[in-house]
């Protein structure tokens, strides 16, 4: 088994918000692409229906989503929610105003989600705030001690617990990502910006370090394909 190459730590085209607009909605579509046939989503939903299962019915369920970017994550979740006829509330919480605003079209017949501008990194709202704290494919954006203080929040405001889904940092994911953005698009954000993602992710071993950091009491990782890791911490309620 080969070790993991080292984080990057580059900056993404999409975080330094200087390609025009129609560019950045293009790109925003690619990605929502990825997730929808490489587990991007299934990973969330997946790990979400284990805090669904002792949940009253005619109750709302509660949901903090940071660093929503484009909401296509709490679009994901409420449509199952629907399904399963469960009454849930998303805050999408995003600093970037003009990520805010394309989240606001795509959510235009979703009542369920609530967009707010905010700092991940010092999050409006006090502790056991929401049911469940979500946080998808963002951790990788940050140093490693962001990311812990990212993580001690999440715990410290989700009341059942929270789920980091994110990408794992590998070279087979690196080079597969290059090749299928190659094939698939001509955006150039989407062809640089994945690859980076991949490169500035976590490895599964990372992510249990800085969850013991963080000083959550109950958690585990999951390995998830193609590439995907599931950190979730439980709360006894």
């Amino acid at each position: 088994m080969f070790p993991p190459p080292p984080r990057n730590l580059r900056p993404e085209l999409l975080d330094l918000d200087e390609a025009p607009f129609e560019e950045v909605r293009d790109s925003l579509s690619d990605v929502r692409r990825v997730n929808k046939y490489l587990s991007g989503y299934k990973v969330l939903l997946h790990h979400i229906r284990f805090f669904l299962k002792d949940h009253p019915l005619e109750l709302e369920f509660t949901i903090l989503d940071l660093a929503t970017g484009s909401a296509d994550q709490p679009i994901a979740v409420v449509e199952m929610m629907r399904r399963l006829n469960i009454k849930v509330r998303i805050v999408a919480l995003d600093i970037n105003i003009k990520m805010l605003n394309y989240a606001r079209d795509e959510t235009r017949d979703y009542p369920e989600i609530d967009l707010v501008q905010g700092d991940i990194h010092a999050p409006p709202f006090g502790e056991n705030s929401f049911d469940l704290v979500v946080n998808s494919l963002s951790l990788h954006h940050f140093a490693r001690d962001e990311a812990v203080n990212i993580l001690r929040a999440a715990d410290f405001m989700g009341r059942r617990g929270f789920i980091i889904n994110d990408l794992h940092r590998s070279r087979v994911a690196h080079a597969s990502i290059f090749l299928l953005t190659r094939l698939l698009t001509k955006n150039r954000l989407t062809r640089y910006d994945a690859p980076v993602s991949v490169m500035n992710a976590f490895t599964p071993s990372e992510m249990n370090e800085m969850a013991q950091e963080a000083g959550v009491k109950q958690h585990k990782v999951h390995r998830h394909f193609p590439y995907r890791i599931g950190l979730v911490g439980t709360k006894a309620v």
